[in-house]
């Protein structure tokens, strides 16, 4: 009775609050000045925690909570577990449609490298080097390969000050195979370490933060995990703005009879996958309260670092996955999705696949993979 109870009120205050708040207090409503629509917006905001996401990016709250349900564009989740996605991802291309919604055609020859000739044929670059989410798309303007190869991803080496960022906006929700129930090191918070350790061989100057930014109150909350977690690194850009490289650093989720895996220098290593957001959907077009002004860069960045990869290693690199939304890569040129492996993956298998991320990114970061696409 009681559930019924509170259903029925918070039913009234979503959709009737107008008309419940005059019914309580019958003297408000001889005062035309006041804005009804205010009021709901904070009672939802009182309800709904997520809805003060918005605000982050300047949209109207007006525009929040028409309809039913709660708008899909709160929830910016990286998963790759759509059925045409996963198999696009994963292999599996028999039946999957030649489109490039899902963009499931042969992938580029593993140690082999790609002419500026073969990638300037907008659909050949889409074939071999992306998969699209069918919930967004891309346009020749944005995806011109000279465009991106042009672009300049490198940077000097300098110990003096932060150079490289590495978060994990989902840590404590992504485990491995084999990883120990809390143990923050068994996630991907325990790769950023090792990680964080081959750059510094390197020569960058590296801040790692180990922040768990998916878990409010003890519990797994990955919805408003974005919004905590950009909070997190604006405040860590402020104090060090001499970062230039952004590395939110994840494990994919994936079928569970799926194994991604491969050997690199005698060892079991956990293929990668470089993520982009475009801020853009089908159903909504251009995303503008979540606007990407690095987007074009964003894309160099993870296509360079795709080409560079490719040619070091075989079969290592899964192909660059491009979905709508923003995932904090506004916040840099240079800022970067990474998932490594799946749950079905080992801790040592993902840990080692830092070892060839950590080459890949020292390529084009120093200007030696300049010369990889001819």
């Amino acid at each position: 009775m009681l559930g019924i109870v509170v259903w029925a009120l918070m039913y009234l205050l979503l959709f009737s609050g107008d008309v419940l708040i005059r019914g309580l207090f019958p003297a408000l409503s001889v005062q035309k000045e006041i804005n009804w629509e205010w009021i709901e917006g904070r009672i939802m905001e009182a309800l709904f925690p997520v809805v003060v996401y918005s605000h982050n990016y300047g949209y109207g709250s007006e525009n929040q909570y028409m309809g039913n349900e709660i708008p899909d564009y709160y929830y910016q989740d990286e998963e790759t577990n759509s059925p045409e996605t996963l198999q696009a991802l994963e292999g599996d291309l028999d039946s999957v449609p030649q489109t490039t919604d899902a963009l499931a055609i042969s992938t580029v020859t593993p140690g082999q490298s790609l002419t500026r000739e073969q990638l300037s044929d907008f659909q050949f670059m889409l074939d071999h080097c992306y998969v699209v989410d069918s919930t967004t798309y891309v346009n020749r303007e944005e995806m011109n390969a000279d465009a991106l190869l042009s672009m300049d991803m490198t940077m000097q080496q300098d110990n003096s000050d932060y150079q490289i960022l590495i978060y994990h906006t989902h840590s404590s929700s992504e485990a491995f195979v084999d990883s120990r129930p809390g143990v923050l090191e068994d996630t991907p918070v325990g790769l950023g370490d090792t990680l964080t350790a081959l750059l510094e061989q390197y020569g960058y100057k590296v801040y790692h933060d180990r922040t768990v930014y998916d878990q409010i109150d003890g519990k797994i909350d990955r919805n408003y995990a974005y919004t905590a977690s950009g909070e997190g690194i604006d405040r860590i850009l402020a104090e060090h703005p001499s970062i230039e490289v952004v590395i939110d650093l994840h494990r994919d989720g994936v079928n569970e009879n799926t194994h991604l895996v491969t050997e690199i220098n005698g060892k079991p290593t956990a293929k990668i996958m470089f993520f982009n957001g475009v801020s853009r959907t089908t159903s909504n077009g251009e995303l503008e309260y979540l606007a990407n002004p690095n987007r074009q860069a964003n894309l160099a960045f993870s296509l360079q670092m795709y080409l560079a990869g490719s040619s070091a290693y075989e079969d290592f690199l899964r192909r660059t996955y491009i979905k709508g939304y923003q995932y904090n890569l506004d916040r840099r040129p240079k800022a970067t999705l990474i998932e490594v492996g799946g749950q079905t993956n080992t801790l040592e298998e993902a840990n080692n696949a830092m070892e060839p991320l950590a080459y890949i990114l020292d390529q084009v970061l120093s200007g030696k993979a300049s010369d990889i696409c001819e």
